[in-house]
């Protein structure tokens, strides 16, 4: 049997608005999916690429007003759409989208059934194929949906679709899908929580001469370990790992509406459910103590936003699962735009005492006629204006600025740690002075005192 993939009826216009007599238009399937099904929740258009004289950097870069002005090369052939470009599409839209939600696969708009041949049906599956393998470089944003890949071909003439599920590690042939353009086939359950971090990675001796890059990466690493080793609890209760989440919801609707009968059904269903996460302390350490010297330590110190959606026939296991990949999804996103915005990469050490970076913070955006929001993420001085720019450019989504939800993540003035430059320099309790060569990083994502976030790496040195 395969796969049943449902869509909101507004997608097939979307579909049809793309349609063109003869070019074609590719892009890209959002959504969650089940054993059997897949939720699609949006379709992105991938941007034309930069035609060969422009010089590309990004989806999103110093070469937008240049690509504007410049012709557009049309696509006269699924054949001509290049693969990595489709795949480098992919990867900034899932730095987008909410733990849980995945690149479900591709779409094609154009006057045939790419189907019916061979060539363009072998393309296609490159194309899937490249998403996955762009994919594994990232693995902290969980970009590979672990479930068969869909592939839905718009014919821009007849307006008849078809779609398919291809398995990119078998490599197998494709099977057909039923997509169903149908509205409310589900209920989305929001779930909100946010962590906080205040932790040390020390630098050990030799680890100095790593870019800031490597280091952060390495963060990502034990920050990954820590993560999934937590406990959630949903709605205040550890429930069991095979309850539906709709179960919980029912719940909270119910002594929602005891205490307020005047509020409606809908009004009711609307509200999230709320999740605390809890990082282990264990009693007993399973790693062996050792003494090592370390150069620097490396400290991250923050709380992270989360807000993400399940259907209701989800389970607990299920949810618990989505909350901690959108944690390092959002982390793992934040800290790659930060070390690809650097001009230089840091292969030595700094000359200042105290040197500051700033990596973005996330906002979200609700979509048109859904209630699940999708994430941007701002460095340091930009507004909402800079997320309405990259929700044109990398989801095809023109909104109002007002609809642009900062109040996730704020910010706060940076000048708070500088305040960590004055170094003690007395003696240790061990009697030894601390070497003038030692410094430390430290990654903060939001002050903790005031609860405001700020993503950053400082770097300081101990006299």
């Amino acid at each position: 049997m395969g796969r049943s993939v449902y869509a909101g009826q507004s997608l097939l216009n979307y579909l049809i608005s793309l349609s063109d007599s003869d070019t074609y238009t590719v892009g890209l399937i959002l959504g969650q999916s089940t054993d059997q099904r897949d939720y699609v929740i949006h379709l992105a258009r991938t941007p034309p690429p930069a035609p060969k004289d422009v010089i590309e950097e990004t989806l999103i870069g110093s070469t937008t007003n240049i690509q504007q002005e410049s012709p557009v090369k049309l696509t006269k052939s699924v054949k001509d759409v290049p693969s990595s470009w489709v795949a480098d599409h992919a990867l900034h839209v899932t730095r987008m989208l909410p733990g849980g939600m995945w690149v479900l696969g591709i779409f094609v708009v154009g006057p045939s059934d790419c189907f019916s041949d061979s060539s363009d049906t072998q393309q296609l599956k490159s194309i899937i194929s490249s998403l996955h393998k762009n994919f594994e470089s990232s693995p902290y944003l969980y970009g590979n949906n672990p479930r068969e890949s869909l592939i839905l071909t718009f014919n821009s003439l007849t307006k008849k679709f078809s779609c398919k599920s291809f398995d990119v590690k078998l490599n197998n042939s494709m099977k057909n899908a039923d997509w169903k353009f149908q509205d409310n086939i589900t209920k989305w359950y929001q779930l909100e929580t946010r962590v906080d971090l205040d932790q040390v990675f020390p630098v050990v001796d030799g680890e100095e001469s790593e870019t800031l890059k490597q280091q952060l990466q390495n963060i990502l690493n034990d920050m990954s370990d820590i993560i999934n080793s937590s406990l959630v609890i949903i709605e205040g209760d550890k429930r069991p790992s095979d309850q539906l989440i709709e179960i919980v919801g029912n719940k909270k609707k119910k002594e929602r509406k005891e205490l307020k009968s005047n509020e409606s059904d809908e009004s009711i269903s609307d509200k999230s459910l709320q999740a605390t996460i809890y990082v282990p302390c264990p009693m007993k350490s399973e790693r062996e103590l050792r003494e090592v010297n370390c150069v620097a330590s490396i400290r991250l110190v923050g709380q992270i936003g989360s807000r993400t959606f399940v259907h209701q026939k989800s389970t607990i296991m299920e949810a618990t699962g989505i909350i901690k990949q959108d944690i390092m999804r959002s982390l793992a996103s934040r800290l790659e735009m930060h070390w690809d915005s650097l001009l230089e990469e840091e292969n030595e050490l700094p000359e200042d005492n105290f040197t500051l970076h700033e990596p973005p913070r996330r906002v979200l955006v609700a979509l048109p006629q859904s209630r699940i929001t999708l994430s941007d993420y701002l460095f340091p001085g930009e507004g909402p204006q800079e997320a309405l720019i990259s929700l044109q450019e990398l989801l095809d989504l023109q909104v109002q600025e007002s609809s642009v939800q900062e109040e996730l993540e704020l910010q706060v003035d940076p000048s708070e740690f500088y305040c960590q430059n004055e170094i003690n320099t007395e003696p240790t309790e061990h009697g030894k002075l601390v070497n003038n060569n030692q410094f430390m990083v430290y990654v903060s994502g939001l002050a903790a005192a005031i609860l405001f976030l700020i993503a950053a790496v400082i770097i300081h040195y101990i006299y």
